[in-house]
């Protein structure tokens, strides 16, 4: 039998914004309680990922709330979705895309 493979997307962390950056930081240090669940627009609470050593995070694309979700966040989250990548990676050393908006943090 032969393992079911997903496809990983990775981008630059510069896509995300500081706000951002520091809110999922933030979201993995104090992960909002399960009963924050029942408000679909807290998208902190749905978000599924993990940190990626000190180089930035894993990101499950399918993960609801989107649209309440920033908007660097949300347009990286697409783009991987429109590439048929299952996980994102967000990585400080990948190299900016043109497609996607670049902030200085």
């Amino acid at each position: 039998m032969t393992p079911e493979t997903k496809i990983l997307a990775c981008l630059s962390t510069a896509h995300l914004s500081a706000e951002v950056a520091a809110e999922l930081d933030a979201i993995l240090a104090y992960p909002p309680p399960l009963a924050a669940r029942l408000n679909p627009a807290l998208w902190q609470a749905h978000i599924l990922m993990d940190r990626w050593l000190d180089y930035g995070w894993f990101i499950w694309v399918a993960s609801p709330a989107r649209a309440h979700m920033p908007g660097s966040l949300k347009a990286c989250l697409d783009l991987a979705e429109a590439s048929g990548a299952a996980w994102l990676q967000f990585d400080r050393d990948c190299a900016p895309i043109a497609e996607l908006p670049v902030y200085d943090w």
